[in-house]
């Protein structure tokens, strides 16, 4: 019991790195560079936009269900795909010549916090993972 209480305390803490606060957090920090900035807020925006258009017309249910009452309560309910591991992956992708080993890691850790916590199941995690890597190929080539 003491461990699985760590271990939540733990995921809780790990799935952060995968949230808007985090990346906002991150955005602020590449004011320096314009075209750091430019391609993180592109890459924000993208897959923001992807992530409501499916959930917009195809609900999911978490495996840990969310009550909702009103459309953006609609959006946050649903699972697919995961936004948190979208943003990681993005993160870790553009970030990745610098961190490889840590930003991978970390990555890797927020998909698995998803599921520990039973905000996602693996196929939501998977496709956010992908949109992640999709929205990086995307803004690189803007």
């Amino acid at each position: 019991m003491k461990y699985a209480k760590l271990f939540d305390t733990a995921f809780r803490d790990v799935t952060a790195f995968g949230g808007f606060i985090f990346y906002g957090f991150v955005l602020l920090l590449s004011l320096g560079n314009l075209g750091l900035f430019i391609r993180l807020l592109i890459g924000l925006a993208v897959m923001v936009a992807v992530v409501v258009l499916i959930r917009s017309f195809y609900f999911k249910q978490r495996p840990k269900k969310q009550s909702y009452s009103n459309f953006l309560e609609r959006i946050d309910a649903a699972s697919f795909p995961s936004l948190h591991t979208a943003r990681a992956v993005f993160l870790a992708l553009v970030f990745s010549p610098a961190n490889a080993i840590l930003v991978s890691v970390m990555a890797v850790l927020v998909a698995y916090s998803r599921i520990y916590l039973k905000k996602h199941d693996w196929i939501d995690v998977l496709f956010g993972g992908l949109l992640g890597w999709g929205v990086y190929w995307v803004v690189g080539l803007i």
